[in-house]
């Protein structure tokens, strides 16, 4: 079976060219979130990886949608193939799985898979620090305000102020983050900036 996986930054991205190579490929099933790739911490990639199986295909549009780190990228593909599970990324037709079975092939595979991965991280790397550069310079001229906080105790919005006293109550509590934002209805990050405000 071909398992596809998508992942956007924002959920304003369009998904459609993902869904489109992954149809045109051939998945019977297609797994989508709409958060960062910062971390692992992906509902649906988590859900797609509970429901492939051995002799499973898990096909990507891209290699940075498996992850944004050398690292995560070489963790996360080591764990397909020790179970057993094939990967495929269409935009490299090299990365894949199901061709390159010889040792020679597996090598070259491997050493494209680690150059890709290792410029996807640097590109990142790249775009941060330019987005630290532009704050900083903007901060220096007193044209930097920071992102408005929705969730605050001096919020105008009063069910954002009660959102706000309630995630500072279940923290008190040592509830789990997830626990904290299925009950709240706000992302984890917010609870995680609530957390470290706290401190």
């Amino acid at each position: 079976m071909k398992v596809g996986y998508i992942r956007v930054s924002t959920k304003g991205q369009n998904v459609a060219r993902q869904v489109q190579s992954l149809n045109d490929y051939g998945c019977e099933e297609i797994f989508i979130d709409k958060k960062s790739g910062k971390d692992m911490e992906r509902e649906q990639y988590k859900k797609m990886k509970k429901f492939i199986r051995k002799n499973d295909v898990v096909v990507f549009a891209e290699l940075d949608r498996l992850g944004r780190t050398k690292d995560d990228i070489d963790r996360e593909w080591n764990e397909f193939i020790s179970r057993g599970i094939d990967i495929v990324v269409i935009d490299m037709p090299i990365l894949d799985t199901t061709k390159y079975q010889d040792d020679l092939g597996k090598l070259l595979m491997n050493m494209a898979k680690d150059l890709l991965s290792y410029m996807a991280e640097q590109d990142r790397k790249r775009i941060l620090e330019r987005q630290r550069q532009g704050i900083a310079i903007a901060k220096k001229e007193g044209k930097y305000k920071g992102t408005d906080k929705f969730y605050r105790p001096d919020s105008p919005n009063p069910n954002h102020r009660a959102k706000y006293y309630r995630i500072v109550q279940l923290l008190n509590e040592g509830k789990p983050i997830s626990h904290i934002a299925d009950d709240v209805g706000v992302s984890r990050n917010t609870i995680y900036q609530i957390k470290k405000e706290k401190r």
